[in-house]
């Protein structure tokens, strides 16, 4: 071969050799890499791969944004995550109260009073980490049964930071034919007469006015169902206040004292109690939807009122004697009923991860 030819050919090769960088720092051939690390990562689960290290110098990759929560939502602690069932979660920290509420790193709550259509109503405004931390609790040991017991002695057991009534399910049970508390299920027949609640696994509330679509829902979602009610009538549905049937059960023209259960957003809820019997007259189902809508609520239900409405948060636990910090209730001239189930909110934190 001639000289020039081998001199050429030299040349070339040491350009090629030189422009191998710039050929594999390509970005189309890193995100097919990219690609390649990510489909073997579904069939084989090894070691997590840090894309950001991998593609990026070690500087810039500090410098990414870390995404944690919405705004205005909790880091989510998935590793504690409460079991659905009647088990009792964590005490809330005595730390974690404040003047106006209780918060730590998996609920915040805070509490109001309002004067709203000319009654008092006491709010409060409910943010948790997960939806293990909505919870149900009942009187007895099974929910089949018709056992009662006090608001506060059920709220106490099980731990609970702020606990309300629920629909009182054990009183006329030939009406209240779907309902489910911790997933178990006492009854679950449709009633055409009466609007149902149902909150599932994320912990969104689904609404169903005499029974449409929840028989259709109940078949296709029965492993999603967490806890359901049948009382009502529904508030607030999908962000629209709703024009309640003057003919529905429980008194909907007389001003009552009365409880309500919202949902303003993505784990976020509130809970109300409004006076009556007393100083204050109370308030009739389509004020109490007008209520809650202005509240913000996206969704939002009725559940059993007058002497029945109570809304409290706990404190004591760690001391070993656990009382209301705050006690709202509805009816004021009339003596705490024993009833059969509350609602209530809890702490995941575990007691053992106390500052």
């Amino acid at each position: 071969m001639k000289l020039p030819y081998r001199i050429l050919l030299v040349l070339m090769s040491a350009a090629m050799i030189l422009s191998l960088p710039f050929v594999l720092s390509s970005p189309d051939l890193l995100d097919s890499t990219k690609t390649e690390l990510m489909n073997e990562g579904d069939e084989d689960e090894g070691e997590e791969i840090d894309f950001g290290r991998l593609i990026f110098p070690s500087a810039l990759a500090d410098d990414l944004e870390v995404v944690t929560a919405e705004a205005g939502q909790l880091m989510p602690h998935p590793e504690w995550a409460l079991p659905l069932d009647f088990s009792v979660p964590p005490m809330p920290n005595p730390a974690g109260y404040t003047e106006t509420g209780y918060t730590d790193d998996t609920i915040n709550v805070q509490l109001e009073t309002r004067e709203m259509s000319g009654t008092t109503v006491h709010v409060a405004r409910v943010q948790i980490s997960d939806p293990s931390q909505l919870r149900t609790a009942i009187a007895g040991d099974k929910v089949t049964k018709d056992k009662t017991s006090h608001v506060i002695t059920m709220a106490t057991y099980n731990h609970a930071v702020i606990a309300m009534n629920g629909d009182y399910y054990s009183q006329v049970p030939e009406k209240k034919l779907f309902e489910f508390r911790m997933t178990q299920k006492r009854k679950a027949k449709t009633n055409k007469i009466k609007d149902t609640l149902i909150i599932d696994r994320n912990g969104d509330f689904h609404l169903f006015v005499r029974s449409a679509g929840l028989a259709d829902y109940a078949k296709a979602h029965s492993d999603r169902i967490v806890n359901a009610f049948m009382f009502g009538p529904a508030l607030v549905i999908d962000g629209q206040v709703q024009k309640c049937d003057t003919e529905y059960s429980y008194a909907p023209n007389y001003k009552n004292p009365r409880s309500a259960i919202g949902q303003t957003g993505p784990l976020s809820y509130i809970m109300v109690v409004v006076e009556g019997r007393g100083e204050d007259a109370g308030v009739t189902h389509q004020e109490l939807a007008e209520i809650m809508g202005e509240l913000g609520c996206l969704q939002a239900y009725n559940l059993d009122g007058g002497n029945t409405s109570e809304l409290m948060l706990l404190e004591g636990y760690k001391e070993g004697s656990p009382k209301a910090r705050y006690h709202f209730k509805g009816d004021q001239n009339a003596d705490e009923r024993p009833q059969s189930d509350i609602i209530y909110f809890a702490t995941a934190v575990p007691e053992s991860l106390w500052n």
